[in-house]
């Protein structure tokens, strides 16, 4: 093999790895951010099939795109093309893992994955073993449990509002009315993710 196909074939991998980190940064800093594939075709002015296009590598995304995308997350250039970003990703911890196939239980390939993905989670430990896990959010979503400030006190639970714009809530199996007046004073905090329901502590499981 000559020198020039050598020198072309390295130039190739470098621009294909590029690629690859490029993408994967442009994941992570969309979902540490919490927001949609949507979301970010809105402010590119793109449809949201092209952005995903993007995202999974079919397209490639322009130098201008890829200026207004930094300026939008607040990281430069070099920061979206470098590995920076993902080297400061904390590691991802994997399980041995069974699925149901046939009736009968199988270990399977696709193991369970877990991380502390993101910073936007919040952990509320109802005892020593039942743990509740809260994703930010700041708006009111209706039939969902959610993380929020009343009164200068902290709750979680399911908020329910009638047309005239008074609602309630139950904490500790008590109803706590909410005035029209006092729903415009309430803080949200976060919605409800997952919920680990531990039988038995063990160390440094939540």
């Amino acid at each position: 093999m000559g020198v020039f196909m050598k020198e072309s074939i390295n130039i190739k991998e470098k621009n294909d790895n590029l690629k690859k980190i490029i993408t994967e940064n442009m994941i992570y800093l969309r979902k540490q951010k919490n927001l949609s594939g949507l979301n970010i075709a809105d402010v590119l002015g793109v449809s949201r099939q092209a952005y995903y296009n993007y995202e999974s590598g079919q397209r490639e995304m322009s130098l201008s795109n890829l200026k207004i995308l930094a300026d939008y997350y607040g990281v430069t250039l070099d920061l979206i093309a470098s590995t920076s970003l993902s080297d400061s990703r904390p590691p991802i911890l994997t399980f041995p893992t069974l699925k149901k196939l046939d009736n009968n239980y199988k270990f399977t390939e696709d193991l369970a994955k877990v991380t502390s993905f993101s910073n936007d989670l919040l952990v509320v430990k109802e005892s020593e073993t039942l743990i509740k896990i809260f994703e930010a959010n700041t708006t009111y979503i209706e039939g969902q449990e959610l993380l929020f400030e009343f009164n200068n006190k902290l709750y979680t639970a399911v908020i329910n509002f009638t047309p005239d714009g008074d609602g309630f809530f139950i904490y500790e199996e008590k109803a706590i009315k909410i005035t029209k007046r006092d729903a415009k004073s309430l803080v949200y905090l976060g919605i409800l993710f997952a919920t680990i329901d531990k039988r038995y502590e063990k160390d440094y499981f939540f």
